[in-house]
């Protein structure tokens, strides 16, 4: 097992006194353990005992001598595969690898006739699975996620005795407070294993085109349907794990025992099942798990549990099994994971995603299910209200369904439910902040008395001597309790928050999906719609409700609906619109305006005025500005040039790189969305024979190409990110040009492909589309004179708003009146501008008739990257790049030259302002224009991006786990919002029916107002 042995030759032995094996005598019988065929193709001996493989021990009582095992023969050298090939089974095909019947040479371990397992499928099916029990359902009972942990458990019986030394020396080295490890292999093609659900592959594995952007194939399922989760594990991993973990044991004084088996590396094995994109893994995090191996307890009727199914396949070197499971009763998306209990962090295997979605029959249980975790009180009810609105929001009856009133009671008290929660956790909130706020008001005043009392030396009296130590540690304490509070405040703030838009998204989703006209009665519904009405997105909470009369404040929670009218009339609406008015006016300082541009003409507003529009006046003002002051001149690029050359010169003659490094120009300064004024980014292009140049090899060269520069007439050389993961030196070149001297601001970093890339894809679209040149130019002037355009202060980026535009008008259509819309007809499509990353180089070469995708990015040696800093992580880099010509006309013949722009630039403002679901997708290049949205599960489940973290996520087109809006912080992300309302507002005012139409400069002027002195300029 541990070893790749030498050939033994066969041996005569066999059980039962020479007898040969029969197939029906169970382990008891025969005396022999269910031992696995090991690693190697060898069998090894083995005894009866429950607990595992062990040689008998002096201490141990005596027992029935086991007879020998047989010695089988090792397969053929073509079927093994040697140690170091670990976790390669990525590379082969094993989807269909399951044998009918087992390889000769190769039997399976008795086992006895309650357990045995059915012969092996038909090639290409998978194994049979055990009727799943009752019993089984119940979650493992938690084991220990110490890494240390081993996977050998102990040899002996239970003793009723004082443990042992070394049994309780971990104890002592345990940590009063584990340390969160996070989840590691998250990606299926980092994974060892494969997982499957009913026989479909995980994305990664499955070759047929993925028809939506959630990365792959996906299986329906209806609540409590069966279902089965097949396994794969190549050897040479089970293998690699067993001598590391066999080298912890030895490691900690514990003695291993002296034959490994297949069944000691598949001991805490595990396959659960999850919520999509849960943060963490293990039997305590999932809905359900369940170990391969049988639990050394025994179940609720006394009987020692059973193992599932699992054989040895050499043909693939693997290990494969199955483990029947059912589909929770509530709806979401769920998939399964594989993973040891000992180390649960490291996933071996993620299967597809499977929707549990309920149909009409179903809707009734899922609901008593619902209303039952409502009442029980065993939850704080978060998850139960994420369950009713996706009831809500997945309801779907057939044409001839009309009968749903047992159902639609149910769903009423589900409702009162979910209000009784938000009341509590309105009343928690309001007792927590006032705790908080007396503990404050008391340490002010407490400050206050000490600054107004009397220096006793003044007054003649001699003071206690206080040490300074002293002094300072009456002090931090005062510090560490105000960071305290500041930190409990604003935790009880994001608690109150989350609760409330839980709960508006079941109103949400009670309002908006028709359906439930079926389900709800009109007076529920009406009254849901009145309390709808009260939330607001852009601070994440609810109005005070207008009906009740008292001040007291827990009494205007949201859910408190006591108070509204019976009968609803449009006085109540116009109420709480008011109510939720006067609300936005305190808290943002003005009253938004959330109708779409193309309905705001029967609000009363005018796009056009005096033969004038709007639209128009944007459109002509935002080329002008760019032409003034944001067009690079030829000047400016000949100015660049000569800089890098400059720079490029100094690095070839300092010796301190290979020969033919290249010094090349990345960012704002290239890919054509900067500005005359952009600093100039640079990276040293090291070329692919260096091997030997490392990345240490670079800090040191850069250190001295540093001081070369400095020799070289360069200012204000700057080395402090040198140590950063992508090294960077700053300075200065001066530049004398056209008369005038200039000082040009360098960023030159070691080694950075992925931002050359970005470049290059970012000036294919600049290419295709000027106009997105000037979009972004104003975009950018807004974004900075708002303030928000500052990374180093928790904002965003110029680039994550440049990522922001590209995604928009990617994913939306132009409507022959000039408006932009959703794709309405996967067929007919119109986008604003063609995905280069998606779209067909057929048709767009010749760009006539209906749009066209390709249906997955070609995956060739060439288009797959290292990447520099990650280890094992390849990057798909194509885009369409040649023969831009045929995409640029395209791009041409779908705008409007005169109204375009302005139409854009306030759909754009109130997209993300309004439109796009922060809560349940992120923005992202990788989608397709017919289904244009990446779902924030999927990056939760693929790269461990936080699920609960309601703001601004950005996938970079080429790096997918990085999340380029991750210095975002929550306050900003909602102050950001707000600003793409603010500006959205400003537009539409400006076309409101009183006064005249202001020209389309001074609308710009008005959107990009500065704050706090900031000016115009990006």
């Amino acid at each position: 097992f541990l070893v790749q042995q030498e050939s033994k030759p066969k041996s005569k032995a066999v059980p039962n006194g020479g007898k040969p094996k029969s197939e029906g005598v169970s382990n008891e019988e025969e005396g022999g353990d269910i031992n696995k065929n090991n690693l190697n193709g060898g069998m090894k001996e083995g005894t009866s005992e429950m607990t595992g493989n062990h040689a008998p021990s002096k201490m141990e009582p005596p027992q029935k001598p086991a007879p020998a095992a047989t010695s089988l023969p090792r397969p053929p050298p073509g079927l093994q595969v040697p140690i170091h090939h670990v976790g390669n089974v990525g590379t082969k095909d094993t989807s269909n690898s399951i044998p009918s019947r087992l390889p000769p040479g190769l039997t399976m371990p008795p086992q006895s006739q309650a357990t045995r397992n059915p012969p092996g499928p038909p090639p290409g099916m998978p194994p049979p699975m055990r009727p799943p029990k009752t019993e089984e359902m119940a979650s493992p009972p938690p084991k220990s996620n110490s890494i240390t942990s081993s996977i050998l458990p102990a040899r002996t019986p239970t003793s009723t005795g004082a443990p042992k030394a070394a049994d309780t020396a971990p104890a002592t080295t345990t940590p009063a407070k584990p340390v969160r490890v996070r989840r590691t292999q998250t990606r299926c093609e980092q994974q060892p294993g494969r997982l499957f659900a009913n026989d479909m592959p995980a994305a990664a594995f499955n070759s047929a085109p993925a028809k939506s952007n959630n990365r792959g194939t996906s299986l329906t399922a209806r609540p409590r349907s069966e279902l089965t989760a097949r396994w794969i594990l190549p050897l040479p991993f089970l293998r690699n794990r067993a001598l590391r973990r066999f080298e912890e044991q030895k490691a900690l004084n514990r003695a291993p025992p002296e034959n490994l088996t297949i069944r000691d590396a598949l001991n805490n094995l595990s396959v659960g099942l999850f919520r999509r994109g849960a943060m963490d893994s293990g039997s305590q995090s999932s809905i359900v798990s369940k170990e391969i191996l049988a639990s050394k307890n025994r179940d609720q009727s006394g009987r020692p549990s059973e193992d599932y199914f699992f054989n040895v396949d050499q043909r693939t070197d693997s290990v494969f099994g199955t483990v029947p499971f059912y589909a929770p009763r509530t709806p979401g998306n769920v998939v399964f994971r594989l993973y040891y209990e000992d180390e649960p962090h490291v996933t071996l295997a993620t299967g597809p995603c499977i929707h549990v979605i309920p149909s009409v029959g179903d809707l009734d249980s899922v609901l008593r299910f619902i209303l039952s975790n409502f009442k029980s009180k065993k939850t704080n009810g978060i998850s139960s209200m994420n369950s009713l609105a996706s009831v809500f929001e997945l309801f779907s009856p057939r044409q001839n369904d009309r009968y749903f009133d047992g159902a639609g009671r149910v769903a009423w008290g589900c409702i009162c439910e979910s209000r009784k929660v938000v009341d509590h956790a309105g009343s928690t909130y309001t007792k927590k902040k006032r705790e908080l706020e007396e503990k404050m008001e008391a340490e002010k005043i407490k400050d206050e008395l000490m600054s107004e009392l009397p220096d006793l030396d003044s007054l003649g009296i001699e003071a206690e001597a206080k040490s300074s130590a002293q002094h300072d540690e009456e002090k931090d304490k005062t510090s560490d309790a105000k960071a305290k509070w500041a930190s409990e405040e604003y935790t009880n703030e994001r608690k109150w928050k989350e609760i409330q838009l839980i709960y508006s998204s079941i109103l949400k989703a009670a309002v908006t999906n028709e359906a439930n006209q079926l389900l709800l009665k009109r007076d529920i519904l009406s009254k849901i719609r009145l309390e709808y009405d009260l939330w607001c997105p852009l601070k994440e909470s609810f109005a005070p409700n207008p009906f009740v009369a008292t001040n007291d404040e827990a009494s205007k929670f949201p859910g408190d609906v006591s108070a509204f009218p019976q009968s609803i009339v449009k006085e109540h609406v116009k109420k709480c619109l008011d109510a939720r008015s006067k609300m936005q006016e305190q808290l943002l300082g003005f009253v938004p305006i959330s109708s779409r541009p193309t309905l705001l003409k029967a609000k009363g507003y005018k796009w056009k005025k005096n033969g004038k529009s709007i639209f128009q006046e944007l459109t002509s003002a935002m080329n002008e500005i760019y032409a003034n002051e944001y067009a690079v001149s030829d000047n400016v690029w000949k100015r660049r040039e000569k800089v890098r050359a400059t720079i490029e010169h100094v690095m070839s003659t300092s010796g301190a790189f290979p020969p033919g490094t290249k010094v090349a120009v990345f960012g704002s300064s290239a890919n054509g969305f900067g500005s005359p004024l952009s600093d100039l980014d640079l990276c040293l292009q090291v070329p692919l024979s260096a091997i030997n140049f490392t990345k240490e090899n670079g800090v040191e060269a850069m250190t001295k190409l540093a001081t070369k520069f400095a020799e070289a007439g360069m200012t204000e050389v700057d080395t402090v990110r040198l140590t950063a993961r992508i090294p960077i030196v700053k300075f200065n070149v001066p530049y004398n040009g056209d008369g005038e001297e200039i000082l040009v601001e360098c960023d030159l970093s070691l080694q950075n492909p992925l931002a050359c890339l970005n470049t290059s894809l970012l000036h294919a679209y600049s290419k295709i589309s000027p106009s997105t040149q000037v979009l972004a130019s104003i975009i950018k002037r807004w974004a900075k004179s708002r303030d928000i355009n500052n990374p180093s202060h928790h904002t965003l980026s110029s680039y994550g708003y440049v990522i922001m535009l590209i995604y928009f008008l990617t994913s939306r259509d132009f409507t022959k009146d000039g408006y932009v819309i959703a794709p309405e007809n996967p067929n007919q499509t119109n986008p604003i501008l063609p995905n280069l990353q998606w779209v067909d180089p057929t048709w767009a070469q010749n760009p006539t008739g209906p749009y066209r995708e390709i249906p997955a990015k070609p995956k060739t040696q060439h288009t797959m990257v290292q990447h520099p800093t990650e280890a094992n992580y390849y990057v798909n880099s194509y885009f369409y790049r040649s023969g831009l010509e045929g995409l640029k006309q395209f791009c041409s013949n779908n705008h409007n030259a005169e109204t375009s722009l302005g139409a854009i630039l306030a759909s754009f403002f109130y997209y993300f302002a309004y439109e796009f679901d922060y809560k349940k997708h992120v923005v992202s290049l990788n989608t397709k224009h017919s289904s244009p949205h990446t779902e924030r599960e999927v990056k939760a489940e693929e790269d461990g991006w936080s699920l609960f973290r309601h703001g601004l996520a950005i996938e970079d087109p080429f790096e997918l786990f990085y999340d380029v809006a991750h210095v975002l912080k929550a306050t900003n992300f909602q102050h950001i919002r707000k600003e793409f309302s603010l500006a959205y507002t400003k537009i539409a005012n400006s076309a409101y029916t009183n006064g005249d139409l202001p020209t389309g400069r001074e609308v710009i002027d008005l959107i990009c107002e500065p704050v706090d002195g900031q000016t115009n300029r990006a």
